[in-house]
Formats: C-alpha cells, sequence, structure tokens
C-alpha cells in the first residue's frame, strides 16, 4: 500500500468525482433556489449599473427591502457569471443543473483540501483517506453538495481557509500570507460569519510571535501579519459589490443586522413548533447529535476528550504544542456559541464547524486504535484491532447503505438517537423540509397521467419551483391551481403538517423506511 498510495489517492478521488458527476442531475429543486439565483442577478446588474456609470439605487433598493445584501454575494455572482455564459435564461433547467454541478466541484476540491489538512495533522495519507470519507459518507453533507448553494460553498471555503492559515502558521511567507487573505476574503463574502477566521488566525500568531526570540524573524512575521489583513480588507471590498461605496457606514449596519434571524416561521423542533427567533440553546447540539453517524460522534468524544486534557494541566504550554487542536477547537465551537438560537431548518447554517468535529472523531480513533497497540499483546491485540476495522467498515456500510437505497434523499437521514424509527422521528423533526421530493412525484404524476392538462395542487413553494426543472413536454402539461378542490391531483411533502391528509386515495408516496416524506392523492 505505501508503494502504490499515489495511485490508491487519485483512484479515490476519481471515483468520487465520477459519482458526482453521474448523479448531480437527481436533485430536486428546493425553497430558496430562485430567491439565489435572483440574488445574483441583482448583484450582476449592480455591477453592470457601476461599471456603466448608471444609477445603482433601483438595484440597491431592492435588495435592502428583502435583506438579501446581508448574504454575501461571491458564489452567487460566480455562479451567474457561469448561467448566463453559457446558458439562455430561459434555459432554467440546464441552468438548475450547472448550479448543482458547481456546487458540487467546489464540495469536491474542498474534500480536496481537507484531506491535505488531515495530512498535515496527522501526518498519515492512511488516515487523511479514512477522515476525508467520514466527511463524503456523511448524507446530509453530502446530499446539501449539490444543491446547497450558500451553506456548502461556504462550508467548502472554510475547510480551504483553515488549509491556508495552517500552511502559513507552518511556514510565514508573503505568498501564503496572500493565499489566506484571498481564501478568507472569499469566505466572508460568501457569508458574514466567516471573520472568525481572521480571529483565529490572530489568536494562533499571537503566541508564535511573542515566542519567537529572533528579531529579523519577528519582524518578518509582523510584515506578513500587515500585508495578510491590509489585502483581507481591500479584497473583501472588491468581492463584495455593497461595499464599494459608503463603506464604513455598510459596514457598521451590516454588523447590527447580521445576527438578526430574518424569518419569522415555525420549526417542528422535539415534537413542537417552535418560533424560530426562539429556539433553545441545545437545537445545534441535539441537531448534530442525531443527523451524524453515531460511531463518528462516538469517536468525536474520545478524541476530543483526549485532545483536551493537556490543556486542563497547562493551557499556556499546550496552546503552543498543541496548536492544531486549539485550532480545530475554536472552529468547532466558536460559531457554535456565536450562532445561539438564529438557526432554523436543522443545522445547515453551521455545517462548517462538522469538519472540525470530523478531526476530533479521527483523533478518536486513532487513539483507539493506538490504546490497543499498546496495551494488548500478539493474537489478543490482532483480534482486538480487526474488531475496529470491522466496526468501522459496517459503520460506513451502513451510511453507504442508506445513501444509496435512498438516494436521492440522503438530506433524511437520522440516527436511531432522533427515535426508533422513522414514522417516530417525522412527529418529531421536520424531514423534508428543502421540499425536494416534488420533483419525483410530479414526474411520476406526468409519467402516468395521458391527459393533455394536469391540474394539481401543491402544498408549498417547492412544489411550484420545481416545475422549471421538468423537460418541456412535461412542464406544459402542468397547471397549478390555488385551491385543492380545482385540482387532480394534490401533493404534500408534510412541511408544517406531519399528520395524514384527510383524503382517501393515495395515488404515490414516497417513503424513508416507514415514513413517508411526501404524498400524492387523487382528488378527481
Amino acid at each position: 500500500m505505501r508503494k502504490n498510495s499515489k495511485i490508491i489517492i487519485i483512484i479515490y478521488f476519481f471515483v468520487l468525482l465520477c459519482i458526482g458527476l453521474s448523479i448531480f442531475r437527481d436533485y430536486g429543486v428546493h425553497w430558496d433556489e430562485y430567491n439565489n439565483q435572483s440574488l445574483g442577478n441583482k448583484w450582476r446588474k449592480y455591477i453592470s449599473d457601476v461599471i456603466n456609470e448608471q444609477s445603482v439605487t433601483t438595484v440597491l433598493t431592492s435588495l435592502h427591502e428583502e435583506h438579501d445584501w446581508i448574504h454575501g454575494p461571491a458564489f452567487e455572482i460566480f455562479l451567474n457569471f457561469i448561467q448566463n455564459k453559457f446558458f439562455n435564461p430561459d434555459e432554467l433547467r440546464n441552468i438548475i443543473f450547472i448550479r448543482h454541478l458547481c456546487t458540487f466541484l467546489l464540495f469536491y476540491i474542498s474534500i480536496y483540501f481537507f484531506y491535505l489538512l488531515c495530512q498535515i495533522h496527522f501526518k498519515s495519507w492512511k488516515i487523511s483517506l479514512f477522515a476525508s470519507a467520514f466527511l463524503i459518507l456523511s448524507p446530509r453533507i453530502f446530499a446539501d453538495s449539490f444543491y446547497n448553494t450558500v451553506d456548502m460553498p461556504f462550508f467548502s471555503f472554510y475547510i480551504i481557509s483553515i488549509y491556508t492559515l495552517l500552511r502559513w502558521l507552518d511556514k510565514k511567507t508573503f505568498p501564503r500570507a496572500i493565499a489566506h487573505a484571498f481564501s478568507c476574503a472569499f469566505l466572508i463574502d460568501i457569508r458574514i460569519v466567516g471573520i472568525t477566521v481572521p480571529f483565529y488566525t490572530l489568536v494562533l500568531l499571537i503566541p508564535d510571535i511573542i515566542r519567537t526570540t529572533e528579531y529579523k524573524e519577528r519582524m518578518k512575521t509582523c510584515k506578513t501579519v500587515l500585508v495578510y489583513f491590509l489585502l483581507l480588507i481591500v479584497l473583501i471590498i472588491l468581492f463584495w459589490p455593497l461595499l464599494w461605496d459608503n463603506t464604513l457606514s455598510k459596514l457598521i449596519k451590516l454588523a447590527k443586522v447580521m445576527n438578526d434571524v430574518h424569518w419569522s416561521d415555525t420549526c417542528l423542533y422535539l415534537g413542537k413548533y417552535i418560533t424560530a427567533k426562539n429556539l433553545p440553546w441545545h437545537y445545534a447540539p441535539v441537531w448534530i447529535m442525531i443527523t451524524t453517524p453515531i460511531f463518528y460522534s462516538l469517536c468525536f468524544f474520545v478524541g476530543f476528550f483526549i485532545s483536551i486534557t493537556p490543556f486542563s494541566r497547562n493551557p499556556i504550554i499546550s496552546a503552543f504544542n498543541k496548536r492544531n487542536n486549539l485550532l480545530f477547537a475554536l472552529w468547532l465551537f466558536v460559531p457554535l456559541i456565536a450562532t445561539h438560537g438564529r438557526l432554523y431548518d436543522g443545522w445547515r447554517h453551521i455545517y462548517f464547524v462538522y469538519p472540525a468535529f470530523l478531526m476530533f472523531s479521527a483523533m478518536g480513533l486513532v487513539a483507539i486504535w493506538e490504546f490497543i497497540k499498546h496495551k494488548f499483546k500478539n493474537n489478543i491485540c490482532k483480534f482486538m484491532c480487526g474488531l475496529i476495522i470491522l466496526v468501522t467498515l459496517l459503520s460506513m456500510g451502513n451510511v453507504i447503505y442508506f445513501m444509496v437505497k435512498y438516494h436521492p434523499y440522503q438530506n433524511i437521514y437520522f440516527n436511531r438517537l432522533a427515535g426508533k424509527n422513522m414514522e417516530k422521528i417525522k412527529k418529531t423533526f421536520e424531514m423534508d423540509y428543502w421540499g425536494l421530493s416534488y420533483r419525483k412525484a410530479l414526474e411520476f404524476i406526468l409519467e402516468n397521467d395521458n391527459n393533455k392538462t394536469i391540474k394539481v395542487f401543491v402544498e408549498n413553494v417547492p412544489g411550484k419551483n420545481t416545475a422549471n426543472i421538468l423537460t418541456n413536454n412535461y412542464k406544459e402539461r402542468l397547471v397549478y391551481v390555488d385551491t385543492p378542490g380545482e385540482a387532480k391531483y394534490f401533493l404534500s411533502n408534510y412541511r408544517w403538517h406531519p399528520e395524514e391528509y384527510p383524503y382517501h386515495q393515495e395515488y404515490f408516496s414516497i417513503k424513508i423506511d416507514d415514513a413517508k416524506i411526501m404524498v400524492v392523492y387523487k382528488l378527481q
């Protein structure tokens, strides 16, 4: 394996790429698909108006009214450029597909950077591959990597920016400082909470500067820090058109509203509907625990306990000697604390902390392995090591089984901590809150009903958005009506309605285990 490590790594990433390229067209359309596209269109117009020295008042007004300006536009501007470069505005189906593909490709790149990050920490290509496999075999993360054009690009650039940070800390050169500035600027211009990475940078650089005894080396480090922060400010403004004028006043206003929850609806959590602005402190930790494979969580607790033990004995020395562990702890916990009470619809807004979670999981698995190697001898050691390998492979195999069996609904993954079965979980937590299952339901109706026009009533917005991912001959036959009484078919993804509906002729349904996430009733 050591001789063929490069071949194994190439095959590993080639297989992942092939899987992504073969399935990116399988996912549906969610609530925010067209809001996100609209955001990209507005910023493109804003940039065009600035370049052509035209008034930007109208565009800015629409952005302020919809609170869209608080969301960094960097990745949406990129997607908008791609879709307008290669497709006509009326090619909605292909535009959705290219957006899904670009989002996955960025995720794919971030997996490689996560592998490199693990290489820096573990100094082992095998452990790094296992850790990156944990990340890939996280069903909700994998599903979102195709259609979530806000949280997943931010997730991807967070990994890249942490990698560039560690590279810079290892060797404080100007090129590495510049690379870190670029990654951080783009990260912040996707979501403002990315400012946490420059904060980590300062926290970790200050001890390095203090303990540097050579004057020339210290001055060189200070110069790279100065270059980093100056370039970071310039690039943040450059990548965020909103900041091109009245920069300071807009930054102040942005800081005031960045933590507001601009959504006043309710979330199903622990069997109760709670408004998004009043979610309890344990909302995020519970969602992480019930949607992460249990084996990963068990390894996390082992790894985290072992990692923090030195800090409890001597925190100052440990901060120097266990720099990476400190960074991973900051990466995981600072955003959790900072975003307390400002999450909804699961924990997608803080997916970016998950790679840090898995770093501790990998540490835990390594610690268990090393403990067995040192504690036991001969045949007992071989047996225990074989047992650990078997448990790990069974856990990962179980996740693969779920992801393949229920493709493309990996976003509905829950572990046994959420409930004894999916039917019970359905009444306790949100299921297909994205509304992705409408696509398959509509395609089933159109494939099996030969009428030239088909009247349908959909329970919420994704059902209507989904029409644009259908082929033209399908889309032309659909007629959306405003009440069930006018419709031939009633469709629902059970959002805000986990109970069954008072209709009798069930025409089609999509199930995860024993729980329906989509139902179609024939009304006429």
